[in-house]
C-alpha cells in the first residue's frame, strides 16, 4: 500500500537526498532538471515567497514518487488562489514527478491526487504542473488517476524550445542554411577576428571556480538583458542561485561555460546543462558595447562546430521562438501543463472563471459583487 508524505520544512527536504537521488536513478523520468542538487538550488532562491509542499509516495518503506511541490499565493482574474505547482524556477527547463521506472499504471498518482483531494483539501484550490515534456508518461498516468478521483482536469501547451539535431557534421547543417546565413557568419568571424587577440574557452567540472562566475557576471552585467531588468545581475537572488548552482552543482560535470574573449576581456559566454544526450542553453549573454561585432554569433559558431563533433544528439536553444534562436533551427520541442481544480465550491467558482469571460460574467449583478467582495473590493 502507498502512502503519501508531505514535507513543509526545509531539514525534512535535505534529509530526503539520499533516497531521491535512488530513486531518480530508477526513475521513468530522470532528468538533470529534477536531481535533488538542482531542486535544492531552485528553492533556495524561490523560498522566501513560496511554501514547502514536497510529496512523498512510500511502498513498503521504499520511496517510489517524489512531487517536488511548492505552494504560493497567486491572482487569478483578481481572485486569490493558492495554487500548487513544481518547485519551478525560470531557469528550469523541465519539470515532472520523479517515478519508480516498473511502475506500468497510476496507482502511485491515483493515490497522490486522492490525498490531495483529499487530505490536503484546505491547503490549495488550483494544481498546475507546468513544463512537463509532451512526451512525458507522467501526463497520460495523471490524467487516468485524475478521472479516477473523479477530478477535471485539462493540459495545454504552454512554452515551445527550438532545438537543432546534432546529425550530420558541421558542414552538413551549414550547407542547409541559406547563402545569406553562411555570408553572414563568414563577416562576423572576421569582425570578431579583428578585435585583437581571441581565445574561446569551454570551462568544466572544477575548472568552473569563482573567477570563471564572476567574467559570467560581468558579461551579463554588459549586456542589452540589464535595462530590461532580466540580467543575472538583476536580482541578487538570482545572481545567489547562479553561484550555488555553478560552484556546486557544476562540480558534477553535467555543467559547461563557454566564454569569448577578446585580448583578455570576456564578451560572450553561455551557460550549458548536460540532460543524457541533450545539451540545454540554459543562459547566453553578451557585452552590448561589442554588439556591432555580434560576439554572440562568433561564440554560437565555436559551441556548434563542437556538438556536432561530440556524441550528444540535440542542442536546446531554450524557450522562446525569437527571430535569432528561428535563425538557427526549425525543430520544436513542447512542454506541456497540466491543470486540475479542487472540488471545494470556491476552487469549482475559480474554474468557471477561468474558463468564462470575465468581462460577460460580471454584467450579471449577483456575480459581479460576488467576485468584488471575495477580490476585496467591497467592505
Amino acid at each position: 500500500m502507498v502512502e503519501i508524505e508531505c514535507i513543509t520544512r526545509e531539514d525534512g527536504l535535505w534529509d530526503l537526498g539520499r533516497e531521491w537521488e535512488e530513486l531518480w536513478h530508477s526513475s521513468l523520468t530522470a532528468s538533470f532538471f529534477l536531481t535533488f542538487r538542482w531542486i535544492c538550488c531552485c528553492w533556495k532562491e524561490l523560498q522566501a515567497d513560496n511554501e514547502l509542499r514536497v510529496f512523498v509516495g512510500r511502498d513498503g518503506g521504499k520511496v517510489v514518487l517524489v512531487a517536488p511541490f511548492m505552494k504560493s499565493r497567486r491572482a487569478q482574474k483578481g481572485l486569490p488562489l493558492d495554487c500548487l505547482t513544481f518547485i519551478e524556477h525560470p531557469e528550469a527547463q523541465v519539470a515532472d514527478v520523479i517515478l519508480e521506472r516498473p511502475q506500468e499504471n497510476s496507482r502511485v498518482l491515483e493515490t497522490l491526487l486522492k490525498f490531495l483531494v483529499n487530505v490536503q483539501a484546505a491547503d490549495w484550490h488550483l494544481l498546475s504542473l507546468d513544463k512537463i515534456p509532451q512526451g512525458s508518461p507522467t501526463l497520460r498516468l495523471l490524467a487516468a488517476s485524475a478521472e479516477s478521483c473523479p477530478s477535471r482536469f485539462e493540459v495545454r501547451s504552454t512554452h515551445e524550445a527550438l532545438c537543432i539535431p546534432l546529425v550530420g557534421g558541421w558542414h552538413t547543417y551549414l550547407n542547409n542554411r541559406s547563402p545569406r546565413f553562411r555570408k553572414t557568419l563568414r563577416n562576423v568571424v572576421n569582425r570578431i577576428e579583428r578585435l585583437g587577440a581571441v581565445e574561446v574557452k569551454c570551462y568544466r567540472g572544477q575548472e568552473i571556480d569563482d573567477q570563471t562566475i564572476q567574467k559570467l557576471f560581468s558579461v551579463s552585467d554588459s549586456s542589452w538583458k540589464v535595462s530590461d531588468g532580466i540580467a543575472i545581475t538583476s536580482q541578487t537572488r538570482r545572481m545567489r542561485f547562479f553561484e550555488d548552482f555553478l560552484s556546486a552543482v557544476a562540480q558534477q560535470g553535467d555543467v559547461h561555460v563557454w566564454m569569448l574573449e577578446v585580448n583578455g576581456t570576456a564578451i560572450a559566454s553561455e551557460i550549458q546543462v548536460i540532460d543524457g544526450r541533450t545539451v540545454y542553453a540554459l543562459r547566453s549573454d553578451y557585452d552590448e558595447r561589442y554588439a556591432d561585432s555580434s560576439p554572440g554569433v562568433y561564440l554560437q559558431v565555436e559551441i556548434l562546430q563542437d556538438l556536432f563533433s561530440s556524441s550528444y544528439e540535440f542542442y536546446n536553444l531554450g524557450f522562446g521562438l525569437n527571430p535569432y534562436k528561428l535563425r538557427w533551427a526549425e525543430q520544436r520541442l513542447t512542454v506541456m501543463n497540466f491543470r486540475m481544480y479542487n472540488r471545494t465550491m470556491y476552487s469549482r467558482m475559480l474554474r468557471s472563471v477561468d474558463r468564462y469571460d470575465l468581462g460577460k460574467l460580471r454584467r450579471v449583478p449577483g456575480i459581479r459583487n460576488l467576485h468584488d467582495f471575495i477580490a476585496g473590493r467591497v467592505s
